[in-house]
């Protein structure tokens, strides 16, 4: 009779949950300014200013209103935007390397919002070269060039390779033409990756699916370093290279640009859908978001055949 006992029990537990209801009411949380602003050496720098929503609104980030901005260039006047679309306030101004700035967003009813950078320098580099090696198994594209650091600078480097797809593509499935006009970074081979110093290991850096190499400064601090990176070029590609537009971009990032950068790669790339939600790096006083320097170099690649002599 006891087992039997026990094992209506049991099975009664096992259908039977215990659940605690807690209040929380959305509506009293207040929310935040959020200020994201990356100045960049070869583009208008231009200054994101939202607010926070809660982390289940799936809904844009609606604009914060009645906001006022300031740039201070030091050595300069004070800069006020030229003008702003939604979020967006857009300055007359495209830093240059060594600039120190300060960044001023008035906001009614609380503190400014303030953040400080200086532009970092820009590394010193040569045109790439760029080669088609069509006797591997799957083609690579070999991308080489020279990288010298600036000495004495405490900045970070981001490298990758932009492809763009444009043009008319068969549809085969619908049987029609389809206009293509696609920008994305392509992948790289990173058992591939070379360096003059075989000590210096860059492809500890590589992130995402190996298509980004993230490195510090110190690994080849003030020294002329020549960096070969591959691209997955399929058949397609690799025989009429002239079907994709490539562009290598080599950014020098300051540290605070590189960790906030890092970061939301990080986050984008999570495959839990249980991690919790996470606020990324801020450098602002009396807010959240990034004020944060980038110095950018663009390359447009044209690819010519590596011959079997070029080994």
């Amino acid at each position: 009779m006891k087992k039997i006992s026990y094992f209506v029990i049991a099975i009664l537990l096992l259908f039977t949950s215990c659940e605690k209801v807690l209040d929380f009411n959305v509506d009293e949380l207040e929310p935040l300014v959020v200020v994201n602003s990356l100045p960049c050496t070869d583009s208008q720098l231009f200054v994101s200013v939202t607010r926070s929503r809660f982390f289940l609104d799936n809904s844009p980030f609606p604009p914060a209103e009645g906001v006022t901005l300031e740039l201070q260039v030091f050595g300069g006047p004070t800069l006020f935007p030229t003008h702003h679309d939604s979020a967006y306030h857009f300055f007359n101004y495209i830093a240059q390397p060594g600039d120190s700035l300060t960044l001023r967003v008035n906001v009614p009813g609380r503190d400014p919002i303030v953040g400080s950078t200086r532009i970092v320098p820009l590394p010193d580099m040569q045109p790439p070269s760029a080669l088609i090696d069509t006797l591997q198994p799957i083609p690579l594209g070999d991308i080489a060039f020279t990288l010298t650091d600036p000495a004495d600078t405490r900045n970070y480097y981001y490298i990758y390779v932009m492809e763009r797809d444009s043009g008319s593509r068969w549809n085969r499935w619908e049987a029609k033409w389809d206009t293509i006009d696609t920008v994305r970074h392509a992948y790289f081979n990173c058992l591939n990756l070379q360096v003059t110093d075989p000590s210096v290991n860059l492809s500890a850096g590589m992130m995402g699916y190996f298509n980004e190499l993230f490195f510090s400064d110190s690994l080849i601090d003030g020294q002329a370093t020549d960096i070969t990176v591959s691209l997955l070029m399929f058949k397609d590609t690799a025989e009429h290279p002239l079907l994709k537009e490539y562009t290598l971009v080599v950014e020098s990032l300051s540290p605070d640009a590189f960790r906030y950068i890092k970061e939301v790669k990080a986050k984008q790339s999570a495959t839990s859908y249980f991690a919790e939600p996470t606020r990324a790096f801020s450098n602002l006083s009396s807010g959240i978001g990034i004020f944060a320097s980038v110095a950018r170099r663009l390359y447009p690649l044209t690819f010519g055949y590596k011959e079997p002599d070029d080994e």
